[in-house]
């Protein structure tokens, strides 16, 4: 069902009066400012405790804040701010969360909601209609040939490698040329994904869309945690800083690297160490990547288990 036209340009003029407001902030921001996820990270863990402290619509504001910092917002932080949006019936900002959403990732399921208000407003049902016109905007920006390969590595790491027969992919695989020790397909799944990189750069989800990023994350998981691949953690961390690769999706990775080659933990306490002296390098070494403080979390048996607030 469309909206009738009057409601439609009523909106759309709402919508553009703010985008010229919004562009307006953007000139005032400072040019260093302009691309400093750092602030970005820092001000998205800040929303997330407004929130558990029950702060919402500071929360709101805070996520707004950080994401005027940055040209490209991660649909994980759209999401939150999506949800938060309908939840303080501050339904203009979550049409505009969600129109994001979509054009980064291409997927309506990602702005479906339970919000019966939500749903009967013009905004939502504007969201619905204009969702196709988004989501050609995320077909035309995306790297196909990047994504298809990316997916051919996920079916080697998933299928071939560990055995996972709920991952379903249409590839036909000679067996007989598959090396006996299949592990050593990491190696050759890493090294031509490290091309890719130098080709077209780290398939950020700017690059290669939401999903596409969520599956690399399992090909840079298996490799970098590797004491070979140490020479590429700069690198890696360079990702980081400009917002390409998100700090919590190279936490874990980087934990088992530095628990399996220097018998220590580095952003975790899953070796029971809670001693003052330990929690304070953790929480140091935590803040250089700009995750989330130990204060964001709750300490089960002498810290091996890190239960999230928020």
């Amino acid at each position: 069902m469309f909206l009738a036209l009057n409601d439609e340009l009523e909106i759309k003029n709402r919508l553009l009066m703010k985008s010229t407001l919004f562009i307006l902030a953007c000139l005032l921001i400072n040019d260093a400012l302009a691309q400093n996820y750092e602030s970005y990270y820092l001000q998205c863990n800040k929303a997330d405790s407004l929130v558990f402290y029950g702060q919402k619509q500071e929360a709101l504001n805070t996520y707004k804040l950080a994401f005027l910092t940055v040209d490209f917002v991660h649909t994980v932080k759209l999401k939150k701010a999506y949800d938060l949006a309908i939840e303080t019936n501050s339904f203009q900002d979550a049409y505009q969360f969600g129109k994001n959403i979509l054009m980064n990732s291409g997927k309506v399921d990602l702005i479906r909601c339970k919000s019966i208000a939500f749903k009967k407003s013009n905004y939502y049902q504007l969201l619905i209609d204009s969702s196709q016109f988004y989501i050609m905007d995320y077909t035309k920006r995306i790297n196909h040939q990047y994504i298809k390969i990316i997916d051919s590595l996920l079916f080697v790491d998933q299928y071939l490698i560990r055995n996972n027969n709920t991952y379903k992919a249409d590839y036909n695989i000679e067996k007989s040329m598959l090396p006996d020790n299949l592990f050593d397909l990491d190696s050759s799944n890493w090294h031509l994904l490290y091309n890719c990189m130098k080709k077209w750069g780290f398939p950020s989800e700017e690059n290669v869309g939401y999903e596409t990023y969520t599956n690399a994350w399992a090909i840079l998981h298996h490799n970098l945690r590797l004491k070979e691949n140490e020479k590429y953690h700069m690198e890696i961390f360079e990702y980081v800083k400009k917002g390409e690769y998100l700090p919590e999706d190279m936490m874990v990775w980087y934990e088992q690297f530095q628990q399996q080659n220097y018998g220590q933990t580095f952003f975790t306490t899953w070796d029971g160490n809670v001693s003052i002296e330990n929690l304070t390098r953790i929480e140091k070494n935590r803040r250089t990547i700009y995750l989330k403080g130990l204060d964001a979390y709750v300490l089960k048996k002498n810290g091996r288990y890190m239960i999230a607030k928020w």
